[in-house]
């Protein structure tokens, strides 16, 4: 937003009305010696500061006679004798170690503050940065012949102008007090916060207070660069009022004093319009709308809608508000086409109506999204909720720029963790031979570290675009959804019960384990409305391209939610499910034995065969000498599986013998001598020897009760150890039995 200049001055002729603490005395009368008692305090400086107090003569020039106190609390107070001056115009000066609230600590340096008085209208003065700033001015005025009832009325209006203070410029700020309670009182803390905040260095602190004190004092206003620099500051300082107010409450109180602080917010000229507090709803005050929910449909429409308010309102979070919401630039490509495929809409407000016009809405689903009313400190004071429909028949934005380098990110986390996944299968493939399975899965082991962060990182990065994308046109989310179910099944499968994070939260170390039932019962709902979404294709994975790999086929869903489906026994509903995938004819049985490097190195060098349903492209490596590798590719969903899987639910819901025919399918093609028990332990036997390089035997194993003589593991070991790292830093997580 644009800022608005300061507003500064006033005329001379209200000014006279000013008093410190009592009637205005006429200053043309001789000035004569008095006698005087003064005391106050110096705000904040703490038990054995100094205090100074310097005799004026007429010009407020020093007349040579100078007395010291020392502060005798850490409210600040002192008190000098009651004597002689030879007139009433002095100078205090407070000198010492001080409680700097934005800091919320004592200073570790000293800071000199001023204050010119006039006794004869009060002896009570305090010294504060307010008068501090005020006291060159006075001086200057002076200097120019203005009487000093005059001179320091001008000087306040001023100085309290500069802040957008100026309604209470009626009383001097030498009355201005931290402990007072009065709104005068929350106007100094405001004032003070914002200047302290220049920094935290208290050298540099005094030289910037001594150059706001020669601006005003030359000029009776700040210049462009200082205004520019407060504004920074408030910037900075505007999420730390709160914390500011409970730190100057605390600190009375640890000295005996319970003082009342408001919000601190209603003292700073957020808009720039000259005058503080304007900004927000006064006690009692409230913004209302004849309506708060629009329903649209899909061509859109111009809408008004009448609301009530006492202050300005605006459509869009200010620039140097509270917590400034700064416009998030990575997302502007988010789709393919940017604004073309957007939601199109164009507000306004003029008066109290909120003008809304909104254009066809390019998206499958339905949008709802909220246009609010904020006040100048960014609260929001009024909301209408907007349901506009969506074109099932509208063509699916593909990625944008932003969109395609997230993808990239997941993908690349997605394969680390089943790449590990992978090799810790391995360990219990070969675990008879090599006691791979004693000798290395545990709570230490890397592998099964990198896993654990290797999920919960795409997961990061999957519900931040998920949550970035639904504030736009959310149309993205069932993918999001799928990809989610992808990993979280296969974590449910080797861990059980884990922590399942469905809203961005950044860094969150303690978050207890969730019911591995619950987390299904959310898969389930997820991949069910995903298939209705999705489109009916053969999906790639392995073309290169981020739009193939993001875009999942119904089939991809369809697979998973069967392999939730009989992880959980009921086959009846999986078996509908990969039905429809062998129906579809995307995919065809071929010779490819997924046992074998060759196998994997013709889908590394030519991307998707026959068989891919579902891959991911992982680093190169080895472990554990030759035997046991990371495969340069993971094959996470083949056709094989999907045959077998189909097979193995005909034969739990009684359909032996149509079970045994797709098992005989992939034997022929695969020229494979397999006999055994029964059309099961063929199932078993196959994937034993094809689907080494893929992740999903150990589920198999699981489901049909083969894991531990298949694998030679104790019943404990079917559950993975939980990362010894996770146990560590996560005060709610605990270790699956066993280890």
């Amino acid at each position: 937003m644009m800022f608005k200049r300061f507003l500064f001055g006033g005329g001379l002729a209200s000014l006279c009305l000013l008093s410190s603490c009592g009637e205005d005395k006429n200053t043309s009368e001789e000035i004569r010696p008095g006698t005087y008692e003064v005391s106050g305090r110096a705000e904040t400086f703490v038990t054995g500061s100094t205090l100074s107090l310097r005799v004026l003569d007429a010009g407020l020039q020093a007349s040579g006679k100078q007395y010291a106190v020392t502060v005798s609390d850490n409210l600040g107070s002192f008190s000098f004798a009651s004597q002689e001056y030879e007139t009433p115009y002095v100078e205090l000066e407070a000198n010492g170690y001080f409680f700097n609230p934005v800091k919320g600590d004592l200073s570790s340096g000293t800071l000199v503050l001023r204050g010119v008085e006039d006794l004869s209208e009060c002896e009570t003065a305090n010294v504060n940065i307010l008068t501090h700033l005020k006291g060159q001015r006075v001086k200057t005025l002076v200097k120019q012949g203005i009487k000093y009832a005059e001179a320091n009325a001008q000087a306040q209006n001023e100085l309290l102008s500069a802040f957008g203070l100026q309604k209470y410029a009626g009383t001097d700020v030498s009355q201005f007090s931290f402990t007072g309670g009065t709104e005068e009182s929350d106007a100094l803390i405001a004032v003070s916060s914002l200047l302290l905040s220049f920094s935290q260095d208290e050298a540099e602190l005094t030289q910037y207070l001594g150059r706001l004190s020669r601006e005003m004092g030359e000029n009776g206003k700040f210049s462009e660069e200082t205004i520019k620099q407060m504004r920074e500051n408030l910037k900075y300082l505007s999420s730390s009022l709160p914390y500011i107010r409970e730190r100057m409450i605390e600190y009375y109180k640890e000295s005996g004093l319970d003082i009342r602080v408001n919000d601190l917010t209603r003292f700073f000229d957020w808009d720039n319009d000259g005058i503080a507090g304007n900004e927000v709803l006064e006690e009692g005050q409230v913004v209302t709308l004849e309506t708060t929910e629009l329903n649209v449909p899909n061509e859109g429409g111009d809408y008004t809608i009448h609301f009530s308010s006492p202050i300005p309102l605006y459509l869009e979070p200010m620039e140097d508000g509270p917590s400034v919401i700064d416009p998030d630039t990575f997302w502007k490509d988010m789709y393919e086409g940017g604004e073309t495929v957007d939601i199109v809409l164009d507000k306004e407000i003029e008066g109290q109506r909120l003008i809304l016009r909104l254009g066809k809405l390019n998206s499958r689903s339905d949008k709802v999204f909220m246009v609010n009313l904020y006040d100048c400190l960014n609260n929001v004071l009024g909301s209408v909720k907007i349901t506009q429909l969506g074109d099932k028949n509208a063509v699916l934005p593909r990625l944008g720029e932003s969109s395609k380098y997230v993808v990239s990110a997941m993908a690349l986390s997605l394969a680390e963790g089943f790449s590990r996944m992978n090799l810790i299968e391995q360990y219990y493939h070969y675990n008879k031979d090599a006691s791979f399975v004693t000798q290395r899965v545990s709570s230490t082991n890397s592998e099964i570290s990198d896993m654990w962060n290797s999920f919960y990182t795409v997961n990061n990065r999957n519900l931040m675009f998920k949550d970035a994308e639904a504030e736009r046109l959310s149309i993205y989310q069932e993918y999001c959804g799928v990809f989610s179910a992808l990993y979280y099944y296969y974590m449910v499968v080797v861990w059980g019960d884990v922590p399942y994070i469905n809203d961005y939260q950044g860094v969150n170390l303690n978050i207890p384990r969730t019911s591995q039932n619950d987390i299904l019962d959310k898969l389930e709902k997820d991949l069910l409305a995903s298939i209705d979404y999705f489109e009916e294709k053969r999906n790639r994975s392995l073309s290169g391209d981020t739009n193939d790999y993001f875009f999942l086929s119904k089939d991809v869903a369809r697979i998973l939610l069967a392999d939730v489906y009989m992880y959980r026994g009921k086959y009846g509903q999986a078996e509908g499910l990969l039905a429809k995938v062998v129906e579809n004819n995307f995919y065809a049985l071929d010779a490819s034995d997924y046992s074998k490097p060759e196998t994997i190195n013709r889908l590394l060098e030519e991307g998707d065969g026959p068989e891919t349903v579902f891959a991911v492209y992982t680093d190169r490596g080895t472990r554990s000498g030759v035997t046991v590798s990371v495969p340069p590719v993971v094959p996470v969903m083949t056709y094989t599986d999907v045959v077998l899987s189909y097979a193995e639910c005909l034969y739990k819901n009684g359909k032996a013998s149509e079970a045994q025919l797709r098992v005989n399918e992939v034997k022929s093609e695969k020229k494979l001598q397999v006999i055994s028990g029964n059309v099961l332990d063929e199932i078993r036997d196959i994937r034993m020897r094809t689907l080494l390089y893929g992740i999903s035997n150990f589920a198999f194993m699981k489901r049909n009760g083969f894991a531990e003589s298949v694998y030679g593991v104790e019943k404990y070991r079917l559950l993975w150890p939980i990362p010894q790292r996770e146990l560590e830093v996560n005060p709610s997580m605990t270790p699956n039995p066993g280890y």
